[in-house]
C-alpha cells in the first residue's frame, strides 16, 4: 500500500490500521518518491550464550522451538 505524507496527516487511522491488523507494509512518499515504510511490529528474540548453554542443546530444532516460545512469550506480554 502507498500513502503520501499529506494522506498520512489527515488520515491517520485509515492509513496505519491495515498494518496493525492484516500485517501489510505501507510506503510513505513525498512528491512521488519513497520516504518511508511502516511495518508490523514483531517482537525479536535475543538469546545470550549463557541461555544457549543451559539449553543443553543448539541443533537448528531447538532454537527453533527457543524461538517460537519466546515469541509467544513476547505476544501474551503485548495482548494481555
Amino acid at each position: 500500500m502507498k500513502a503520501t505524507l499529506s494522506e498520512l496527516h489527515r488520515e491517520t487511522r485509515r492509513i496505519i490500521r491495515p498494518v496493525i491488523h492484516a500485517g501489510t507494509e505501507v510506503i510513505l512518499t513525498d512528491f512521488g518518491k519513497p520516504v518511508a515504510r511502516i511495518v508490523p511490529y514483531i517482537p525479536t528474540v535475543t538469546v545470550t550464550p549463557a541461555q544457549a548453554r543451559g539449553s543443553g542443546s543448539l541443533d537448528d530444532a531447538s532454537i527453533l522451538a527457543g524461538i517460537a516460545e519466546a515469541r509467544r512469550d513476547a505476544d501474551e506480554r503485548l495482548d494481555p
